[in-house]
């Protein structure tokens, strides 16, 4: 049985490392990265997530993810593992993998291109619950699943034994704060976490077990040094920490108008300066220019992460 307090702190969304295909899960990169990040002193790693280009895994590379990761792990943090699909079979087939392939928690959003009713949506996580042993945490991204996990849906499951604790990344601090009021009441220990790179003091003060932030990646130092301060209630050394990881931040924007796919680009051209093997994003996206790789290299020296 999982120990849920072990799940907290700086739950880094890995980058998936891959081949220069773009497609071909990195084994070697992988263990590079899991090396990486443990050594920075983060709480724990999730793959298989939206930095980790979930959408673009199939079957195969899922399991060749989840299974090098926990090889290279060998338990010294938890191992989080998503199973983000369009539909309940393809999630619930993977939660029935995730235990053998040596996750410990399972992380699952909302489905998604169908969008459900609200009834649909409970039924979705009941099918993924009960096809695994492990605990699962629920993962809520409405601006990329198109369909929230409303409070009301949270506090049905949160009902159910297996699943421990909501991931937020929508963005709204209330709504956060009102969800953590409300799952944690009675003393409910419901695990918390916000998915953010600049609130880890925010987090913290509001209540929840931790975050899970993209530039964990690159910064998890900082970003560790930022929680832990802020549970230790110095809030001024915090927000130290926390302000030296946001001005990383400009590495997203190595592909200008296009977001999302410049923080994948980004963080991969960040860890391969930095000597992690984390390879190509997976295609349409194009590999970081000259241009963009001086770009990204510059932000790294202006943050003293390279000399």
């Amino acid at each position: 049985m999982f120990d849920r307090t072990k799940l907290r702190g700086v739950v880094v969304p890995a980058v998936t490392p891959f081949e220069e295909d773009g497609c071909t899960v990195s084994e070697a990169g992988v263990r590079q990265l899991v090396d990486f990040l443990v050594e920075q002193g983060v709480h724990g790693i999730f793959v298989a997530g939206t930095t980790g280009e979930a959408a673009a895994l199939d079957d195969l590379q899922w399991r060749r993810l989840v299974q090098a990761a926990s090889n290279a792990l060998r338990g010294r943090v938890p191992l989080l593992a998503g199973v983000i699909a369009p539909t309940t079979a393809l999630a619930a087939a993977r939660a029935r993998q995730a235990s053998d392939l040596g996750a410990d928690v399972v992380v699952a959003t909302t489905p998604y291109y169908y969008l459900p009713t609200r009834t649909e949506l409970v039924a979705h996580f009941r099918a993924i619950v009960q096809a695994t042993p492990l605990p699962v945490l629920l993962y809520n991204i409405p601006q990329n699943t198109k369909v929230p996990i409303t409070l009301a849906a949270c506090r049905e499951l949160a009902d159910l034994e297996q699943v421990v604790g909501l991931k937020d990344s929508a963005g709204n601090v209330t709504e956060f704060r009102q969800a953590v009021l409300a799952l944690r009441a009675g003393g409910r220990d419901f695990r918390m976490f916000l998915g953010t790179d600049h609130l880890t003091d925010v987090a913290v003060l509001v209540g929840a077990q931790g975050t899970v932030p993209s530039l964990g990646n690159v910064a998890g130092r900082e970003l560790v040094a930022a929680f832990e301060a802020a549970e230790a209630g110095d809030w001024a050394r915090s927000a130290h920490h926390q302000e030296r990881v946001a001005a990383l931040a400009r590495i997203y924007d190595v592909r200008g108008e296009v977001h999302q796919t410049g923080i994948i680009v980004g963080l991969k051209c960040a860890l391969t300066l930095l000597g992690v093997a984390a390879g190509p994003p997976a295609p349409p996206a194009l590999p970081p220019s000259s241009e963009e790789v001086r770009r990204v290299e510059a932000i790294l020296r202006e943050g003293g992460l390279l000399r």
